[in-house]
């Protein structure tokens, strides 16, 4: 499973930064694939939690929609 975060607000991408590891946000999809894909739900609830706000944020399923 590949999964990304992305505000629905912002409509911004969460991603770990590959300089520092932080989490960070970024408008980049490009960024997003390379740094931002969760393999897990429950991983990606845990980032949600400690970074941004339930609700606030939608994870798009980048499995789900192929054929």
């Amino acid at each position: 499973m590949r999964l990304l975060i992305q505000s629905c607000e912002t409509w911004q991408f969460l991603h770990v930064s590959p300089r520092n590891g932080d989490v960070t946000w970024t408008p980049s999809l490009l960024t997003a694939i390379r740094h931002g894909i969760v393999a897990e739900p429950d991983e990606a609830a845990q980032l949600i939690e400690d970074h941004a706000e339930v609700g606030g944020c939608i994870v798009v399923n980048l499995d789900a929609a192929r054929s």
